[in-house]
């Protein structure tokens, strides 16, 4: 890439952060990242200043070098400080169109596929030019006494083959859009009955995960016939796994009315299709 090509891209990013208010808006905006991050792309000839950034021909070109370039607009979404102007229009956006997907779900009556549908809001998105990624996430979700005494959980490391146990769509100013929380394979109809249509929250709150609720029962017993630890098992079989732990911070959507509550993790993101979704990260 020329210098000056260098310099142009570099002038859109930094137009854009000097138009921006100091106090973000936005609970998981952090400046220096942004600019490290939209650094990162500029060396790779690669406009940050826009959203449907990895749609790019310079984008997919720097994705096959490095399979992880996907994860890396998944955190400049995450970095980036937004305008008041732009988080009340992408709110609109991303309010319509979780509607529209949600009443397709009850048409189909589809359970399972949350990648799949998650994806197809994104791409709805992207097309909307709403900053958004969609991630692999673990589930865990609390109900009522009433409904289940056992939280039921989707791992992340379990003995199913599966593309991901779950799927969300972070989509400022929204920390979690979730269409398809209602539409998993639960163990009873009241399970999904005791569930709203979707999860979409702007709040983000803190949450340690714990192995349980990230690794399987049986994961963790054959672990243990072996003699070798989970952190062991982590580090031997999960770096890339690992990393993202330490990179995107786990988040709690929570829900009084009802009394429920889900633990997410982005594991990794996703590249998301008008109908389905390909894995290209690391799984």
């Amino acid at each position: 890439m020329g210098e000056a090509r260098r310099r142009k891209l570099m002038t859109n990013t930094t137009v854009v952060a000097a138009t921006v208010p100091v106090a973000t808006l936005w609970p998981l905006s952090n400046q220096t990242s942004q600019m490290q991050l939209e650094e990162w792309f500029v060396d790779r000839d690669i406009d940050p200043s826009s959203p449907g950034l990895h749609d790019s021909a310079a984008f997919l070109c720097a994705e096959r070098q490095d399979p992880k370039a996907l994860n890396m607009v998944a955190r400049l979404v995450e970095a980036r400080t937004y305008s008041s102007d732009y988080l009340l229009a992408a709110e609109k956006k991303v309010l319509v169109s979780a509607n529209a997907v949600c009443r397709r779900l009850r048409v189909m009556a589809a359970l399972g596929c949350a990648s799949s549908h998650q994806a197809s809001l994104s791409r709805i998105l992207d097309e909307l030019g709403v900053w958004n990624y969609t991630a692999k996430s673990n589930l865990a979700i609390y109900f009522p006494q009433s409904v289940s005494k056992e939280p039921r959980y989707y791992y992340s490391i379990d003995v199913r083959q599966f593309t991901a146990p779950h799927a969300i769509v972070v989509a400022p100013p929204f920390t979690v859009v979730d269409v398809t929380v209602k539409h998993q394979a639960y163990d009873n109809i009241t399970m999904a009955q005791a569930l709203p249509d979707m999860a979409i929250v702007k709040e983000f709150r803190q949450y340690r995960l714990s192995l349980a609720e990230l690794i399987s029962p049986e994961v963790r017993e054959a672990l243990s016939i072996q003699g070798m630890s989970i952190e062991r098992f982590m580090e031997r079989d999960k770096p890339d796994m690992l990393e993202l732990m330490n990179t995107f911070r786990p988040g709690k959507s929570l829900s009084a009315k009802v009394g429920w509550a889900t633990g997410l993790w982005p594991s990794a993101a996703i590249r998301s299709h008008c109908a389905s979704c390909m894995d290209r990260t690391a799984a």
